[in-house]
């Protein structure tokens, strides 16, 4: 292990393995914490972790959605029962931090906050937006019009540019056409 503490660091399956072995030795957590230096705290945590789940706690865990009604019974216990963040993230087996979060959208938003919103990116259309198709008959002939310009002008510039090849191949140079 380090030789310094961190804050906010990440703790190994075999740290917490051995933290749970030396307090089955008899080891305080005061003695476990200066002999593996990690926070005091976090070894409490883990400990009381392990007496109220067993072992099987420091595995990963896959991740899972809250229901709105365990997070109002969480942020009930928290305001109305006094109950620490840590005895609630043990109660209803979550993270403290998540505890804390409800809490404090409770406390900004209200309970109403707590209904789930929906999580990641929010869907996209990809490609071409399709063309809609002209539903009256002015617009038919108004999409009709437009094409009919766009091929007049085509064809203007068409004409322009083999008059041009022309005028080379003959031999007579002639300004090229702004259009």
């Amino acid at each position: 292990m380090e030789t310094s503490k961190r804050k906010n660091q990440r703790y190994s399956y075999a740290d917490k393995l051995q933290v749970i072995e030396l307090y089955e030795k008899g080891y305080g957590s005061t003695k476990i914490s200066r002999e593996l230096q990690i926070c005091i705290t976090v070894v409490k945590i883990w400990i009381r972790m392990y007496q109220h789940y067993g072992i099987s706690v420091f595995t990963k865990q896959p991740t899972k959605e809250l229901s709105v009604e365990l997070k109002k019974q969480v942020v009930q216990d928290v305001l109305n029962k006094f109950l620490s963040y840590q005895t609630v993230a043990l109660k209803y087996h979550i993270g403290q931090s998540t505890a804390y979060n409800l809490v404090q959208l409770v406390k900004k938003e209200g309970f109403s906050a707590l209904k789930g919103k929906k999580r990641g990116r929010p869907k996209t259309i990809m490609g071409r937006p399709k063309k809609k198709q002209p539903e009256t008959e002015l617009e038919k002939l108004e999409e009709e019009l437009r094409y009919l310009r766009a091929e007049n002008a085509y064809l203007k510039k068409v004409k322009t540019l083999v008059q041009e090849r022309l005028l080379r191949e003959s031999g007579k140079q002639s300004k090229p056409s702004k259009n």
